[in-house]
């Protein structure tokens, strides 16, 4: 009986030990898995951010023109970006796109879709006086689970261009990051 026990017990010791390694294994895996990012550089400074799982981020800045709050909705997808959308409480700053149709009013601001526009990255003037950000949080649940996190490119890069382009990092950067705030 003693024997028996003993067999047991070491088989029993055998299968967690196979389902640890198996779950050390996988869970490795899974910190390495490359998700859906935006890499940001002029080609001195790099910043390279999550996305959530639909892709969306908003471009905002002040237009220079009408000197109004602008805010453009952008979607990574595959391996381009592309803007879907412009907001803003100036109808000037959003008729400014030129694109076809008229601005829709929108909760105290006009909003208009975009035309197809897929690139394959986007260069960005900055400009410190018109506080051009580029961010991804909460208003984002409808489309994903965004991290909350803000971009300020003149505080980033300074003044000068500045590169988007889609990318992918490690979901184990993904979360040493959140840990990190």
């Amino acid at each position: 009986m003693r024997a028996l026990s003993t067999l047991l017990l070491a088989v029993l010791i055998g299968c967690l030990e196979g389902i640890l390694l198996l779950a050390g294994v996988m869970g490795v895996i899974a910190l390495l898995t490359p998700v859906p990012a935006l890499d940001l550089s002029d080609g001195v400074t790099r910043v390279v951010v999550p996305l959530g799982p639909a892709g969306f981020y908003t471009y905002s800045y002040i237009n220079s023109v009408y000197d109004a709050p602008v805010e453009e909705v952008h979607l990574r997808a595959d391996d381009g970006l592309r803007i879907t959308s412009v907001f803003s409480a100036d109808i000037r700053a959003v008729e400014y796109f030129r694109w076809d149709g008229e601005p829709q009013p929108v909760g105290g601001r006009y909003r208009q879709s975009a035309p197809p526009n897929d690139q394959p990255q986007l260069v960005i003037r900055v400009t410190p006086q018109y506080r051009q950000q580029i961010t991804c949080g909460p208003s984002y649940v409808l489309f994903g689970d965004c991290d909350g996190w803000k971009v300020d490119l003149a505080d980033q890069f300074g003044d000068g261009l500045v590169r988007v382009s889609p990318a992918r990092m490690p979901w184990a950067l993904v979360l040493l990051a959140r840990w990190r705030r």
